[in-house]
């Protein structure tokens, strides 16, 4: 009998032990935003996806993706999720958002420009842009330095740069704004030519966007990602993770 409970006790101690390592699961809420992240027939995809999922080899926890929640939303339910691990992608760094989110591992940085379509003239500034309807996607972290730059026309209800992109082609605005590589991509996406989409400024300076947390997320766990990230970017993996979605 003592032998039958103290099998029982081990067994239960090697339970205690195991279970946080394995009950470690980051539910990571995104919007889609590609090819930064996103869903492809249901499936999470991206330079993102790419990236954390890839992390989980170099010590960082699981990552489960969620796109359901509207973007305000999300960031809101981040700051504070209750007993969930949860964290936030793609996050732009910004003044506003500093002291609000715990900055966990930067992913890669961004430029975002002012892109036109069927112009005599591609923008060459911003004042240009002052008369113009911009479309920009809702939540997004550009839209505060959009409207300190002056450029107070948005139309901000677009849920991805997608349908941005669909708005332009159709002159239902009359630029887009949004980061080099999210408008190349869209514009692809709506079975547009590259070399129709004009360029125009820059919108503020490059942005680094990030893996975020509210700031009541596990140091331990935080330390696990950005370690991993760090690894990543040291042996080339990142940047082979971003050339691949650039071709």
């Amino acid at each position: 009998m003592i032998s039958k409970v103290l099998a029982s006790v081990l067994w239960m101690m090697s339970l205690t032990c195991i279970t946080p390592l394995t009950a470690t699961e980051v539910v990571v809420y995104g919007l889609e935003a590609m090819p930064y992240c996103g869903l492809a027939n249901g499936n999470p995809v991206g330079i993102a996806i790419d990236m954390l999922t890839e992390a989980s080899n170099y010590g960082a926890p699981k990552f489960v993706y969620r796109f359901d929640l509207p973007w305000l939303r999300a960031q809101e339910h981040v700051q504070y999720p209750g007993n969930e691990l949860a964290a936030i992608i793609p996050f732009s760094r910004t003044p506003q958002r500093q002291d609000q989110y715990k900055w966990v591992a930067e992913l890669f940085p961004t430029q975002s420009r002012l892109y036109s379509f069927g112009r005599p003239a591609p923008l060459k500034s911003i004042d240009e842009a002052k008369n113009l309807s911009i479309g920009v996607v809702r939540g997004h972290a550009i839209i505060p330095i959009l409207i300190k730059l002056g450029l107070n026309n948005l139309d901000d209800g677009a849920a991805n740069a997608e349908i941005n992109a669909t708005k332009l082609s159709m002159n239902r605005i009359n630029v887009m704004a949004d980061s080099d590589l999210i408008c190349i991509y869209s514009w692809g996406k709506v079975g547009k030519k590259t070399q129709e989409l004009q360029v125009g400024p820059a919108i503020g300076d490059v942005t680094h966007v990030f893996i975020a947390t509210g700031l009541g997320f596990p140091d331990d766990v935080a330390r696990s990602i950005s370690n991993a990230i760090d690894k990543m970017r040291r042996n080339g993996k990142v940047e082979e993770i971003i050339n691949k979605w650039k071709n």
